[in-house]
């Protein structure tokens, strides 16, 4: 089981559990179409993100298979939440889990998306005892794929119109990092 009820750390950021005073920031990200064309859901009203917040209240813990811990991403030096990254616990006889991360734009281009997951890399396997990750993004997200380089991760997968939105067919592509190379890799940075 691994729990989070202290902010986790790292050089630029703080990724702690979700607090009702994050409705706002949550719903500036999900209403934005620059943030939204990679992600396969619409607008939200301010209803649906409270909603999202509530459930997000309770998401700080992973004690079995399917659960994901989703945690805020804000800024240390302004304390401004700019996005939120998730880890989701797939399989525990084999040991395997996916990442993912959403940030505001104006906090993107700077590595802090790199920086936010590879914290979560770290909790993966060094707290969970994960074996395998993987993350996903739409065939179109450069900066995600960049990213998810950046982290040491490995394309596995290129799945062809696999998700059907707003009328649309669209690519993902599948990325994965084993435990063993996790801990050669030299260190991402920010």
């Amino acid at each position: 089981m691994l729990r989070i009820d202290a902010p986790l750390e790292t050089d630029r950021l703080l990724l702690r559990p979700f607090r009702h005073d994050d409705v706002d920031a949550l719903h500036d990200l999900r209403t934005r179409a620059d943030v939204l064309r990679y992600l396969y859901w619409p607008p939200a009203t301010i209803a649906q993100t409270r909603h999202v917040v509530e459930q997000r209240l309770n998401m700080n813990t992973l004690s079995r298979e399917n659960d994901s811990l989703v945690l805020a991403v804000e800024q240390r030096a302004t304390g401004r939440m700019i996005g939120e990254v998730d880890l989701r616990w797939l399989s525990v006889e084999h040991r395997q889990g996916e990442v993912g991360a959403i940030l505001h734009p104006e906090a993107q281009g700077r590595g802090l998306a790199t920086e936010a997951v590879s914290a979560l890399l770290d909790l993966a396997f060094d707290r969970l005892g994960l074996h395998r990750v993987t993350a996903q993004t739409n065939a179109h997200n450069a900066a995600s794929i960049r990213a998810l380089h950046r982290l040491g991760m490995r394309r596995e997968a290129h799945l062809r119109q696999c998700v059907h939105f707003a009328g649309a067919w669209h690519d993902e592509l599948l990325f994965a990092i084993l435990a063993e190379e996790w801990a050669s890799r030299a260190p991402a940075g920010g």
